[in-house]
């Protein structure tokens, strides 16, 4: 599994990086210093990855979406950026946090990253039966005709 992630970490990098050659008038610094304030805001949600079911923990940022008064293309494109920009500098609050409000934004592939980080251990406490709830999300909603964003050329993947 932590090859599976090592994979999905790879692709969200690639797909934000594309994403941040379109933002105008900001260097990369200044996106990853944006996108650490972004993380730091969903500090207490990433915390309650490690603690609480996934519906509970996604109920929290789906609060925190609604409070933003940012639409929610918008959101999505600042949390793949800032998904990539955390897996870049290793600041997995930040990579995590884009990822739940990736999830919480309809975009269920992303719930696979929460299992990961979950089963392995890296930026959660290492919960696999916590872990099961967000695989299964990703998995149902790749069943469900969702577009894969981690290997996508990869159709054996999800087994």
């Amino acid at each position: 599994m932590a090859e599976q992630l090592c994979l999905a970490r790879t692709y969200a990098i690639s797909a934000g990086e594309t994403l941040m050659g379109q933002v105008q008038g900001a260097s990369q610094q200044q996106i990853a210093d944006q996108c650490a304030t972004f993380g730091a805001l969903l500090k207490e949600q990433v915390a309650s990855v490690s603690l609480q079911p996934r519906d509970q923990v996604l109920q929290s940022v789906g609060q925190f979406v609604l409070s933003t008064g940012m639409s929610p293309a918008q959101l999505e494109k600042t949390a793949q950026i800032c998904l990539a920009s955390g897996y870049k500098s290793d600041d997995m609050g930040t990579a995590m946090g884009a990822a739940l409000m990736l999830v919480a934004l309809g975009k269920g592939p992303y719930a696979e990253l929460m299992g990961h980080h979950l089963s392995q251990g890296f930026g959660a406490t290492q919960r696999e039966d916590l872990a099961v709830g967000w695989y299964d999300q990703a998995l149902t909603s790749l069943d469900g005709g969702a577009t894969p964003v981690f290997g996508p050329g990869q159709p054996e993947r999800a087994g």
